[in-house]
């Protein structure tokens, strides 16, 4: 995900931002039981999505309909 942030917006609040997991980003990730370097954070109005760090496109695609994100 390189060392700049990207992020994507979509209706209703809706934000998704590639984070590195480090800090806190890592335990909020793992008490999800999200592990890794990076991760997708999903929130609307500032709250998680589903369980809110997604390891994968894939799976966060499970969740929201990704074909409503736009590049912020």
């Amino acid at each position: 995900m390189g060392d700049d942030q990207r992020s994507w917006t979509g209706p209703g609040g809706l934000r998704v931002t590639a984070v590195r997991l480090t800090g806190a980003h890592r335990v909020w990730a793992e008490f999800a039981g999200v592990r890794g370097e990076s991760a997708l954070l999903a929130t609307r109005d500032g709250a998680f999505v589903g369980r809110g760090y997604y390891p994968s496109v894939a799976e966060l695609g499970e969740v929201i309909d990704l074909a409503e994100l736009r590049m912020r």
